[in-house]
């Protein structure tokens, strides 16, 4: 057995087809099958059970499956232990954010990481959640800072916290602005509701079923600074993560006001493969994101602490 009988194993379980496995290895699809044929002849024992539309591990590839990725997570760590050995701390790092921490926390740990470590390369991407662990289960990013709707195999989930939300409304909506809300006693809201891919649309809909939430009208937005402008601009409202909203105190033309009840958080998570640790720049990268948010959050407990206690 090698590392390279291993890594298409890995690659076969994650991707659930062997040509898909090729692919994603850069070599061909026969090639793979004559591994994963010796593979099991040496182990005398089937890993895979073969359908026409792929392949799924047996209970015994299953659990060959956990002891394959420490083995990669192994070899990975010392790599990155002897690159950071020889060079210092250089590289590059490819990380995705969802949009919402993307716009609000990002920037700050972004400028503080490119003055400390100059020989590092960067490359940022943000979008769907979706597509996001998509690029990191293949490997194109290093890792994903988010929400993770589903377990994934071959990705790990490290939860980051739940964190608070508040309303955003046009000025038109008439509410005082930092005046905390009950929204089951308030005028039934128009309200922009996220995409079905995000964590805290479930949650949303449970409290309108549950009445906790009055809404008038709805409208589905993915995009969140046309969906900022559309609020901006009419008397509609929208329920997001307290980082956006302390973007916007500042804007006159929207209202941000905390949410008394119901009580909603927003879930997010730091999610990387498997079977390969975050290298020293991206855990560094990620360090300084989640110190910003944690000085985020702290700021915005402090708004929220003057204004209830005003209220």
């Amino acid at each position: 057995m090698d590392l390279r009988q291993i890594r298409y194993f890995v690659a076969a379980c994650e991707e659930g087809s062997l040509s898909a496995a090729a692919v994603r290895l850069n070599c061909t699809a026969p090639g793979v099958s004559q591994q994963m044929t010796a593979l099991e002849g040496r182990l005398g024992t089937s890993l895979f059970e073969r359908t026409p539309r792929g392949v799924t591990p047996t209970p015994a590839g299953r659990r060959f499956y956990d002891r394959c990725l420490a083995v990669l997570k192994a070899v990975s760590e010392a790599e990155i232990e002897i690159e950071d050995f020889k060079a210092g701390l250089c590289g590059s790092v490819s990380a995705g954010f969802a949009p919402g921490v993307a716009k609000a926390i990002l920037p700050q740990a972004l400028a503080r990481f490119t003055r400390e470590f100059p020989r590092v390369d960067l490359e940022i991407s943000s979008g769907s959640a979706d597509a996001l662990v998509s690029a990191t289960s293949s490997g194109t990013l290093d890792f994903f800072v988010g929400q993770f709707a589903k377990a994934h195999i071959g990705l790990s989930a490290n939860p980051i916290g739940r964190y608070p939300v508040a309303l955003i409304s046009g000025v038109r909506r008439g509410f005082m602005p930092m005046k905390p809300l009950r929204l089951d006693s308030v005028a039934p809201l128009k309200l922009v509701l996220p995409s079905a891919a995000n964590s805290l649309r479930p949650k949303i809909e449970e409290a309108i079923q549950g009445g906790a939430i009055a809404v008038e009208r709805t409208i589905l937005m993915d995009n969140l600074p046309a969906g900022l402008e559309f609020v901006s601009q009419t008397d509609w409202s929208w329920i997001l993560p307290y980082w956006l909203c302390l973007k916007e105190l500042g804007n006159e033309r929207v209202t941000v006001n905390p949410i008394v009840d119901p009580t909603l958080r927003v879930d997010v998570a730091l999610i990387f493969p498997a079977q390969r640790p975050l290298s020293r720049p991206s855990q560094l990268l990620y360090d300084y994101f989640c110190q910003e948010l944690q000085r985020t959050e702290s700021e915005w407990q402090r708004i929220m602490a003057g204004a209830l206690s005003s209220s």
